[in-house]
């Protein structure tokens, strides 16, 4: 796949084959990624995993793209927008200036020694993010496309309905920030990854593509020369007793920047004005300004009391865009809850909780708690051989990588199509609870908590208390989809 630089330079987008992860693949990923760095993580990454998550990122949206008419439609795409809003991550530079504000830099240099941490390299990423910010906006400006950047503070419904669409400069976590406030199919969100050799940056558009290469990779989105991508989200409706706090968030980010504890056994501690505990009405995101919190205080307040035993049933004001985890706090606690998969029956489980992802989080989380080892198919090859006294290829390293290869790429799937997969974590099965089904497909799961300690978490960065009594219906509908583009 090529893009056009000028009139006689060309540059390859990513594509990596599912044989290549040798020596020789090394070489390639150099050329493609720009990065001797790279290529050697390559070569120390077993073949399978590496075939499955480092294949064309553009393959199977792709196909889905030119087949689905509900995704690419006979007319050629416009992306011609007047306001783009960026938004800019939080470098680690920053978050240990915001986190030590009563230090100086030489102060704050010598903490971080302690800790191990090189300030010096975390200055250098800060400095490497801001030059590729400062070149997303320059060449906008150049295009004549005006731009406002902003941080996940002022990242709220005013700044939303200024922009026609909305770049976000860093990795996936700030891609899954930038979604959560979004609920509109026309409004589309395209990631830049500022930091290509730290992160990996499936979600965004270049993936690990150096700043030089913005202007061409914009010069195509103007032009028309990619797909839209509607990437399948999941809509969580909660219900629960008043008293409980039901659709009440904890912003993950925020509590980590302010020092406090994320698990509601020691959230009452913490319970002042400056909390990240937002009572939010059903049609406000979580991560919203300030002046947004007190207005919708206030309008909450109007509304009647509640009796603490009513039971309240809201419909939660984030999509998960990569998954939805439901378990105790602490992992080492196992969680107890009831599952109903599509329209089977409500039956019991104990386990270290259960992940439920779209097409999009199948390369994450999900990919990793189900992903074949080699060294578990070496040892399954064997016990076969020995049991059914047949002779299997239990030494031949290359065998061995093709079934990992061929189970781990089948777990991954389109972030267009419209369902969810679902994996228990660690199941429990005994005589009480009998084994089922740890992983598969369903269009409709719900859940209902027996936990103590226990939070339904979206996408890693909000998460909501789901204590025994309350309640999670998880679905996936059309007119939640995102917004996004890939190059064709």
């Amino acid at each position: 796949m090529r893009i056009r630089l000028n009139s006689n330079a060309l540059v390859q987008f990513p594509r990596i084959a599912a044989d290549c992860v040798d020596t020789e693949s090394a070489k390639v990923a150099t050329c493609w990624w720009g990065d001797a760095a790279f290529a050697h993580r390559m070569r120390l990454l077993p073949q399978s995993i590496a075939a499955a998550l480092y294949r064309d990122p553009t393959t199977l949206a792709a196909a889905n793209c030119r087949k689905s008419s509900r995704i690419a439609r006979m007319e050629k795409p416009t992306f011609r927008p007047k306001k783009v809003l960026i938004l800019s991550k939080i470098t680690r530079y920053e978050f240990e200036k915001r986190l030590h504000s009563n230090v100086d830099d030489k102060q704050l240099e010598a903490l971080l020694r302690r800790r191990g941490s090189d300030y010096h390299q975390l200055l250098a990423k800060h400095r490497v993010h801001h030059d590729y910010l400062t070149t997303i906006q320059s060449e906008l400006e150049e295009a004549g496309v005006e731009s406002r950047v902003v941080q996940r503070s002022d990242y709220n419904e005013e700044a939303l309905q200024w922009a026609d669409a909305i770049m976000t400069a860093g990795g996936d976590g700030t891609f899954l920030l930038a979604a959560s406030r979004i609920h509109q199919k026309d409004k589309p969100v395209i990631g830049i990854n500022t930091d290509p050799q730290g992160s990996e940056g499936y979600m965004c558009l270049m993936r690990k593509l150096p700043k030089e290469h913005f202007r061409s990779a914009l010069q195509r989105l103007l032009d028309g020369d990619f797909d839209w991508l509607y990437r399948q989200r999941i809509r969580i409706t909660l219900s629960g007793d008043a008293q409980n706090g039901v659709g009440d968030s904890i912003d993950l980010h925020d509590r980590q920047l302010n020092q406090e504890p994320s698990t509601t056994r020691w959230l009452d501690a913490y319970s002042t004005p400056s909390s990240s505990v937002h009572r939010t009405p059903q049609h406000r995101s979580p991560r919203c300004s300030d002046a947004e919190a007190s207005l919708n205080a206030v309008k909450k307040s109007k509304k009647r009391p509640r009796s603490p035993s009513e039971r309240v049933t809201v419909q939660l004001p984030v999509l998960a865009l990569n998954e939805v985890f439901i378990g105790e706090s602490l992992s080492s606690r196992v969680s107890y809850y009831e599952i109903q998969i599509d329209d089977g029956k409500m039956v019991k489980q104990k386990s270290s909780g259960i992940a439920m992802c779209t097409g999009t989080g199948s390369t994450s989380w999900y990919f990793n708690i189900n992903k074949l080892t080699e060294q578990c198919v070496s040892e399954l090859l064997r016990i076969v051989s020995d049991r059914c006294e047949v002779s299997l290829p239990v030494d031949d390293k290359k065998v061995v990588s093709d079934i990992c290869t061929t189970f781990n790429q089948q777990l991954i799937f389109s972030p267009d199509l419209r369902r969810m997969a679902f994996t228990v974590r660690d199941p429990i099965f005994n005589a009480t609870f009998p084994p089922i089904t740890p992983r598969g497909f369903a269009e409709k799961i719900v859940v209902k908590s027996r936990g103590y300690d226990a939070h339904l978490v979206v996408d890693g960065g909000v998460s909501y208390r789901f204590n025994d009594g309350a309640e999670a219906s998880l679905e996936v509908h059309e007119e939640d989809a995102l917004q996004t583009v890939i190059f064709r």
